[in-house]
């Protein structure tokens, strides 16, 4: 009673301090997420030059991607839509812009005109029934509150055939605009087709070795500064893994055989209504009905079935053709399984056959055609008739299949060509495959009644019927301990690693292949290797992740143990970034210095001479060609050829190959013609390439794209 008394004493203290605790809770909380609340509104999940894109939309939109394309994860399904909703606004803000809108009846017409909507809605004269599809479409309305996904999906169809046409005009409107002028035809045509002979005098780049350039940090920085169109970079993070399969050992196969070759035999068993409260419970061996024994026991549902040799696992065929009816084999292995196999029966059998029917189906027979009205009764007497009919005139088969045969291939005579054992259905299979060439019988099918007739069979070959216990190799749990301590001793030395070069050192000291993966995007679900890894490209993304950062993963098919190796802001690369693509660049500036500097003198020979430059001619040249022999394409080196007049050379021109110094010989100028309108239509077609996809590119580099979905997506 006193520490009661005590507790209501202070029981406003106590009060306080939980009510103190809450609140920095709650404050810890808005702090650490304080980067989160100042993005903007909630209900937003990007903007593209102050047009927002509402989150509720594209959570809906998300979700019928996801299942329409059952195939899709979550996070392709967000890069989609988000890609898709930037790719609207931007050619929305357009339309705006140009006043393009589509009203509601030309939304009817595009309904009207959609050939998979006439399709839908065609009445039993193969007529189009207008009345129908209004109909319909009303009900969509009158009973939106009753069904709305049913009115979300007619509106999203709307929806999408505006877009589409709004779209349409658009791009129409830019192609009216692609008009190339007569000159530029012109143009066009001398370009194809004037050439030009000149002399050259190149020094290969790989002539100075590498070693006698340095490009630094600075340089490459220098570069990107100048060139900073081509050196922006996306938001990007790269790691490497070690990969532990989680797989069953030896000693885990070993207990998997040792388990059905104890099936083998006859065991005593404990049954207390026996004398002596034993049995004897039949083993795989001897029992009556093999294929009850293996489903009993096996992993996998068993049906006994024929196979020749060549469909029997080639690495186990010479032996398993070779045995005869009651004989097993095994245990062996298969990939990840252990089979235990008997042989049923054996025979001789041909391995295909050829054949034709005529089948007569009836109403509710397996894919029967719809005006098929005869009932199965009615069926089976027009099928033994028919039979009798056939019998006593076999060469009238095709005839008689080509007149009666309900079947699909009524127009090749019933012809069904060859076919193997086991192609068909079971009791077309065994009368085809037990019967002589030549022979004609009835069979009747879930297909319905088929007159056969055998028009060839192979060679019979032997042929067994077997069954088998398939056991799938699973890591026991004393594999999966295993395997897992191993995976967290090594994550724990992981740890101590400072470099990328750190982690690849230990990975091979402890046996494992790491593997490196540069550049994964915020909003990738999959790890090259690895597949869905959503949960590893979460924690590589979150906001206290830093490079060197360790983490190992539990997957159901084994361990991961991440290593972060960098971490790129959206912006500029850094220099070490674009190194491997700016050095080699920078490399051949420094080197085409050092080699200009050595084409003195005043005649293109003895500038040649000073340059040791290799010389050559290169004769006829046009300019949609600019090849030089030995070198390949020099598209500058060529143009600058043609820019000279006849006798005169150039200074050093940097090339792709090398750098040269060129003497014109002679310009041929192609003949004017009369008519250049071929080479404008020629421009045009090749202005309008990849027109929708270069103006909405255009549209979103020029466009201020707000992206929210870090809110809402980890």
């Amino acid at each position: 009673m006193a520490i009661l008394g005590k507790i209501q004493q202070k029981s406003g203290v106590l009060i306080g301090i939980i009510a103190l605790a809450l609140f920095a809770f709650v404050i810890q909380g808005l702090i650490k997420n304080s980067s989160s609340l100042g993005k903007g509104d909630v209900n937003v999940i990007g903007e593209v030059d102050g047009r927002k894109m509402p989150r509720a939309d594209f959570q809906k939109r998300v979700a019928l991607m996801q299942k329409q394309a059952r195939n899709f994860s979550q996070m392709q399904a967000v890069k989609t839509v988000w890609d898709q909703m930037v790719n609207e606004a931007v050619l929305n803000n357009e339309y705006e812009k140009l006043g393009i809108n589509v009203g509601q009846d030309r939304v009817r017409d595009l309904v009207l005109n959609d050939p998979a909507i006439k399709g839908a809605f065609t009445n039993q004269q193969g007529v189009f029934d207008e009345n129908r599809l209004s109909d319909y479409i009303d009900q969509i309305y009158q009973n939106k509150d009753k069904n709305p996904e049913i009115f979300a999906q007619w509106k999203n169809y709307e929806n999408s055939l505006i877009e589409n046409e709004k779209k349409k005009i658009y791009m129409n409107m830019l192609k009216a605009a692609i008009q190339p002028t007569l000159k530029e035809g012109e143009w066009l045509y001398h370009y194809e087709n004037d050439a030009v002979d000149f002399k050259y005098a190149a020094v290969p780049y790989n002539n100075i070795p590498d070693s006698v350039v340095n490009v630094t940090k600075e340089d490459i920085k220098a570069y990107i500064n100048k060139h900073q169109k081509k050196y922006k970079t996306k938001e990007s993070r790269s790691l490497n893994y070690v990969f532990i399969p989680l797989e069953p050992s030896a000693k885990d196969k070993e207990k998997i055989k040792d388990e059905l070759k104890a099936l083998i035999s006859d065991k005593e068993v404990y049954d207390k209504n026996a004398p002596d409260n034993k049995k004897i419970e039949k083993g795989f061996k001897n029992t009556e009905d093999a294929e009850a024994f293996a489903n009993k026991y096996s992993d996998v549902k068993q049906q006994a079935r024929w196979y020749f040799k060549n469909k029997l696992f080639r690495q186990f065929a010479d032996t398993l053709i070779k045995l005869n009816k009651g004989d097993i084999y095994g245990p062996y292995e298969v990939k990840k399984q252990v089979y235990l196999t008997k042989v049923t029966d054996t025979k001789m059998l041909p391995d295909s056959a050829k054949a034709s029917h005529i089948l007569i189906a009836y109403k509710g027979a397996m894919r029967a055609n719809p005006a098929v009205t005869r009932d199965k009764e009615s069926a089976k007497k027009k099928a033994d008739s028919i039979l009798k009919v056939v019998q006593r005139n076999p060469a009238k088969f095709a005839d008689y299949a080509k007149e009666l045969s309900d079947g699909p291939t009524k127009s090749k005579g019933g012809d069904l060509g060859w076919f193997t054992y086991g192609q068909m259905v079971p009791a077309f299979n065994d009368f085809v495959f037990e019967g002589k060439k030549g022979q004609i019988g009835l069979v009747e099918t879930s297909f319905g009644f088929h007159i056969v007739k055998i028009n060839d069979l192979t060679e019979p070959e032997k042929a067994i019927k077997t069954v088998s216990i398939i056991r799938n190799v699973e890591p026991s749990t004393e594999t999966e301990n295993e395997t897992f301590s191993k995976a967290a001793k090594f994550a724990g030395e992981a740890l101590n690693a400072k470099t990328a070069k750190d982690f690849f050192a230990l990975a091979k000291k402890n046996g494992y292949e790491p593997k490196p993966v540069k550049k994964l995007g915020r909003y990738e679900d999959k790890i090259p290797g690895l597949g869905q890894s959503r949960n590893i490209i979460s924690w590589l993304y979150n906001d206290d992740r830093k490079v060197g950062d360790v983490s190992k993963f539990d997957l159901e098919k084994g361990h991961v143990i991440a290593f972060v190796t960098e971490i790129n802001k959206k912006g500029l690369m850094s220099p070490e970034e674009a190194s491997v693509l700016v050095k080699p660049i920078l490399i051949k500036k420094k080197k085409a210095e050092i080699i200009k500097a050595k084409f003195t003198g005043n005649t293109f020979d003895e500038m040649a001479k000073n340059a040791k430059a290799k010389v050559g001619t290169a004769t006829g040249v046009r300019l949609k060609n600019p090849y030089i022999p030995g070198f390949g394409k020099e598209p500058v080196v060529v143009a600058k050829a043609f820019s000279l007049e006849p006798g005169k050379f150039s200074q050093p021109i940097e090339g792709t190959k090398a750098v040269y110094i060129v003497q014109t010989i002679k310009i041929d100028k192609a003949a004017d013609i009369k008519n250049y309108m071929p080479y404008v239509e020629k421009l045009k077609k090749e202005y309008k390439k990849g027109l929708e996809i270069n103006v909405i590119n255009a549209l979103k580099d020029k466009a201020d794209i707000e992206d929210n979905r870090i809110n809402f997506y980890k």
